[in-house]
């Protein structure tokens, strides 16, 4: 074409924003705050439309802005602007501290609210009530809050009657009656994640909750702080429990019958009711000294098929045999080794008393055993001779994994020796694979 022909005809630029599906348009505009999703309206109507029926919204204190409306007045602007039915996702993070921010922003929610995510990472801040029993409240099914809030909820109307998951991090209350009120607001929560800081002084979190399906509790900051935390928890529908936490005390309150899975780090010594979490378990992953794994096997459930089992120390022999012929369905074994000399609390309680190994092959490694795992191996004499045991006797063993260790790293050759004798040990599982990696840091 002749460039004077180019120059008489007309150019027309096509609107490709406009032919991308609404899906896909929330979910760009959902990566970004919604300051900048709100300028995005000068680039088509369609943009405009888009913004306003997002299911995503993110307010970030922290983006640039250049209007004239501070950040809480920008929010009460855009939330009563906002036309969607249902608002999947309200996600604020603030930097300064604002007492009335709650009170601003939920009234001004007109969609169906179904979570709210609220982080705070200025000071401590001064203490946040929710207002009265809003309508935005009654549809909320997930809440969670991370900074230094203050929470109060003595004597609180506020109800969040649809509420299944609740997770708070870093958050203090006021006293412990506020802790209970939040609980109390929330009457079929299923889903409690408590991520504390230590060194809160004594204070109780008494949780109680006939609904709570998982309750997972963890302690955050130093370990060297006064802390005389106790938790005093009933949950007779709990079917989960994770709990890492080396101060807390811990005192479970009524049957748990429907508990199936637990994660604990915690020393057992602050455990009252130890049993109440153990006769139903069918998968446990638990940190404890030797002596107390008798203590173990005498409450487990019969019923468990995977159990994880860190060890301050060595595993004795005789010890882990009574263990494994109380868990006749075992289907998973994962043993690892701590150094004692390491751990932070150090025990100079007695060794184990000896048990009497078992006069035939436990039930799990005839019928059951099919995964088995050793972290930390050091190949002495007792280590070996648990190895040559299970692999000797595991008949449906399918899998082996012995990670060697040794504490002297530049001592590459003895963990060379170990491998070679792993895999010359004789298996009754002719379809087991053995797995011996070199190094497990």
């Amino acid at each position: 074409m002749k460039a004077e022909e180019l120059g008489n005809e007309e150019v027309t630029c096509s609107d490709r924003i406009s032919d991308l599906p609404d899906d896909l348009l929330f979910r760009i505009l959902s990566l970004i705050p919604v300051r900048m999703a709100m300028s995005t309206s000068l680039l088509s109507k369609r943009w405009n439309y888009v913004r306003k029926m997002m299911p995503t919204l993110m307010y970030d204190e922290s983006c640039p802005y250049n209007g004239s409306l501070g950040f809480d007045q920008f929010c009460v602007m855009s939330l009563s602007l906002h036309e969607a039915p249902v608002l999947k996702t309200l996600y604020i993070k603030l930097t300064n501290q604002y007492d009335s921010i709650d009170t601003l922003l939920f009234p001004n929610i007109r969609s169906t609210l179904l979570k709210i995510k609220i982080t705070l990472s200025s000071g401590y801040h001064s203490p946040t009530r929710f207002p009265n029993n809003l309508n935005v409240f009654k549809t909320l099914l997930v809440l969670k809050l991370h900074g230094n809030f203050v929470l109060s909820f003595v004597d609180s109307p506020v109800c969040f009657p649809s509420l299944k998951r609740l997770q708070l991090t870093c958050v203090n209350f006021r006293c412990e009656k506020s802790f209970k009120g939040i609980l109390s607001a929330c009457p079929a929560l299923e889903d409690l994640i408590l991520h504390r800081l230590c060194g809160l002084g004594r204070f109780l979190f008494s949780i109680s909750s006939p609904s709570l399906q998982r309750l997972s509790i963890t302690t955050l900051g130093a370990y060297y702080y006064y802390d005389a935390t106790i938790h005093k928890i009933s949950a007779p529908s709990l079917e989960y429990l994770k709990i890492f936490d080396d101060r807390g005390c811990y005192n479970f309150v009524g049957d748990m019958p429907k508990l199936v899975e637990a994660d604990v780090k915690v020393h057992l010594s602050k455990i009252k009711k130890l049993r109440k979490f153990l006769s139903s378990l069918e998968r446990l992953s638990i940190r404890l000294y030797p002596a107390i794994v008798l203590i173990l096997a005498d409450k487990i459930s019969q019923r468990l098929l995977h159990l994880d089992l860190c060890i301050y120390g060595k595993v004795p022999r005789n010890v882990l045999l009574h263990l494994l012929k109380h868990s006749p369905k075992l289907q998973v074994l994962k043993l690892q080794e701590i150094d004692h000399y390491l751990t932070i609390e150090r025990t100079t309680s007695d060794p184990p008393p000896s048990v009497c190994n078992p006069s035939s092959v436990p039930e799990c490694l005839s019928f059951h055993l099919r995964t088995f795992q050793w972290i930390c191996y050091g190949g002495t004499l007792e280590e070996k001779e648990i190895v040559r045991y299970i692999l000797r006797n595991a008949r449906c063993l399918k899998t082996a994994a012995i990670y060697a260790y040794s504490r002297d790293r530049r001592c590459r050759r003895k963990e060379r020796l170990m491998m070679k004798e792993l895999k010359s040990m004789p298996k009754a599982s002719t379809s087991c694979k053995l797995v011996t990696p070199r190094h497990y840091y």
